[in-house]
């Protein structure tokens, strides 16, 4: 387990908090699918699970019941130890094991679940609806998924979002490491940076040193990316040779104890940049900072975003490079910035959403200008304290 018990205990308590007498919420940990007839795709847990248990094992059940007592009861329910199929899957988690990394003392086996769910008087049956649909729980219980259909439903994730929005000491310190981590393999990289490689190459050598350093692996598909196709918001393939005098834009991450790291920087692959090049990118940074002096609280994502195309609109007209339309959204058409924690982009994307302390974001100027196969995005991650911003 990456965070303390306590942390994940904390989490659990503050979802109860959300709920009401004789409410039942289910958090299901995902189920792995299947690639081919004898291999998974990579199993990658159900994060909202991860936030209330620290468990990262696929196919286990949290129960969480609000008595009328208006106590919290909490269960785990895993599969039942199958011997033969750990000879080829490997050791699956024990009862008593999950017990002591959650401190949940109720764990018992899937066998267990239907009787139990039916046996308690249900107000509103709380279900995770951001579960992708193919790694949902599957109910194979006949009278349970009938009695589940009769009950009244709710939706947990306004809770997980409310809740995962402000970071605790323990996930600013996780996603510190992750940031500090990326920084420190890009410094790597970069120096292995020559006319003639593939952009996968550089890929690749970041990928090695955050697992070597001991990450879980990458917060999201990488992306390198050379002169033109920098252009692109997400380009991943990653297959195109480097040429002299080009830009290479990196927006890499690692994940470290389940958080995510968030890093974009653009560089030449020649010693300096042409005059065009290096007026973008001056262009860019110093819209990225003045824009850390506007990340506090009280502040809304979208008076955000108006400031940045402000910004970027003065400074392409002092420049004389305003696209022919006068439209600046045709060089800069994405946010200037997302929550970040579990996931890259922590909550889904709320404009209207004010900055408070405790959250994590990222500030993430650019600027592409295609017909010159120009694409620069300076991106850092920076959690919002009392009077502004701290840069992680």
């Amino acid at each position: 387990m990456a965070l303390s018990k306590a942390f994940h205990q904390s989490r659990r308590l503050a979802l109860g908090e959300n709920l009401k007498e004789h409410d039942l919420a289910l958090v299901f940990s995902g189920q792995e699918v299947m690639m081919s007839a004898d291999a998974n795709y990579p199993f990658r847990v159900n994060h909202n699970f991860y936030y209330l248990t620290g468990l990262e094992e696929a196919a286990v059940m949290c129960v969480l019941y609000k008595n009328e007592h208006g106590e919290l009861e909490e269960s785990l329910y895993l599969n039942a130890i199958d011997p033969l199929k750990e000879k080829w899957e490997g050791r699956k988690l024990r009862q008593d094991e999950a017990a002591h990394l959650t401190g949940i003392h109720n764990v018992k086996t899937f066998a267990e679940l239907a009787d139990d769910i039916k046996a308690k008087k249900i107000s509103t049956l709380f279900l995770d609806s951001r579960m992708l649909p193919y790694q949902n729980y599957k109910i194979e219980d006949e009278p349970l998924k009938h009695y589940l259909t009769k009950q009244k439903t709710g939706d947990l994730n306004p809770f997980f979002e409310k809740l995962r929005l402000i970071k605790t000491t323990e996930e600013i310190a996780a996603i510190k490491k992750a940031s500090q981590m990326t920084k420190k393999a890009f410094k790597r990289v970069r120096q292995e940076i020559k006319a003639g490689l593939y952009e996968y190459e550089l890929a690749a050598c970041f990928e090695y040193l955050i697992k070597r350093w001991g990450a879980q692996g990458t917060a999201f598909e990488s992306i390198v990316a050379s002169g033109e196709n920098a252009t692109t918001l997400h380009y991943i393939s990653n297959q195109k040779r480097i040429h002299e005098g080009q830009l290479i834009l990196f927006d890499i991450g690692a994940r470290v104890n389940g958080y995510c790291g968030d890093l974009s920087r653009t560089v030449p692959v020649s010693a300096d940049m042409t005059d065009q090049q290096a007026m973008y990118h001056d262009m860019v940074k110093s819209v990225q900072q003045e824009m850390f002096k506007s990340f506090k609280p009280g502040v809304s994502l979208k008076e955000l975003q108006q400031k940045t195309l402000k910004l970027f609109e003065a400074s392409c007209r002092d420049n004389h490079c305003l696209p022919a339309s006068g439209d600046i959204t045709e060089y800069y058409f994405h946010g200037i910035g997302h929550s970040l924690g579990l996931d890259t982009h922590d909550i889904r994307p709320q404009g209207d959403l004010i900055l408070e302390p405790g959250m994590v974001m990222t500030v993430e100027p650019g600027i592409y200008v295609k017909e010159a196969g120009i694409g620069i995005r300076i991106e850092d991650d920076v959690v919002i304290t009392p009077s502004g911003c701290e840069v992680l």
